[in-house]
């Protein structure tokens, strides 16, 4: 079973809101869940996220092992998550597909 991934983004840039905005629409078991970093509550539930830089950035924390990720080396554990694009999370792992994969999905 997959655990929940945290994403936390700079909700000011549109390209982080835009990839945001299309993973919850393929997000169909709710395994992904979506913080701007000014949110309060992300301190508390995710004290390893404090003090990054987040201008322009998304980061993601494995909510089960703790593991912090950064730009498009989210891919493969964020498509692992959504149902539709699981299969992708093979090539994906390759960098120069997940900085392809990054791009699309902030466009």
């Amino acid at each position: 079973m997959l655990s929940t991934l945290l994403l936390v983004y700079d909700a000011e840039d549109p390209r982080c809101r835009r990839l945001v905005d299309r993973v919850g629409t393929c997000d169909r078991d709710g395994l992904v869940v979506s913080f701007p970093h000014l949110n309060a509550e992300l301190v508390r539930m995710a004290p390893e996220l404090a003090g990054l830089d987040y201008l322009g950035k998304v980061y993601s924390l494995d909510l089960a092992s703790r593991e912090v990720r950064a730009q498009a080396a989210i891919v493969p554990t964020l498509l692992r998550r959504l149902p539709l694009w699981s299969w992708a999370q093979g090539p994906a792992s390759l960098p120069f597909v997940a900085k392809l994969v990054f791009g699309l999905l902030r466009r």
